[in-house]
């Protein structure tokens, strides 16, 4: 049921912004490290997001995105077969300054809920720092935090993100 749900309220978000300008699509790799570096070897993920422009600096937006951790299958010369990989889906909002044409951080914060069995949900941030490469594409450095119950979740990635240019303003 809660995998059903998940799946609705994604759907409904990203046909509402699928044909808006402003309309961003990422992927992303990278490492875990703490308490799931043990269960999980690599990480990948994808997101949408809307951002909207407060000017020529602030950008404002929702997001949502998933998460795959791999399970981790050899651990010290030893193969293991009995973890389960990590999943999560986060929804969040999101912040962004924009320090030169090419250069922006910031972030984003909220609820990434657990969808693998294994794992519940918790508050998510992920502080980002991204180089347009042309008006399209940036790419970008994020760490990204789950706070779980027992345990955090923490990873760091390097994505590629495909920009759908609000007509008004061009970064380049």
């Amino acid at each position: 049921m809660k995998k059903t749900l998940l799946l609705i309220v994604l759907t409904t978000f990203t046909s509402q912004i699928f044909a808006q300008e402003g309309f961003k699509m990422g992927i992303q790799a990278g490492l875990p490290f703490n308490d799931f570096n043990d269960a999980v070897s690599v990480v990948v993920g994808a997101d949408v997001s809307y951002m909207y422009p407060l000017g020529e600096i602030v950008d404002i937006g929702p997001a949502v995105g998933f998460i795959h951790g791999f399970a981790e299958t050899f651990q010290s010369f030893e193969v293991r077969s009995d973890l389960k990989p990590v999943q999560f889906a986060p929804v969040s909002a999101g912040l962004r300054f924009w320090t030169s044409n090419d250069f922006s951080f910031g972030g984003n914060v909220g609820y990434a809920f657990g969808v693998s069995d294994n794992v519940e949900g918790g508050l998510y941030y992920r502080p980002t720092i991204a180089f347009l490469m042309s008006s399209s594409v940036e790419v970008n450095l994020s760490y990204t935090a789950i706070e779980l119950e027992e345990s955090s979740w923490n990873t760091l990635t390097l994505g590629i993100v495909y920009n759908f240019e609000p007509k008004y303003r061009t970064r380049r």
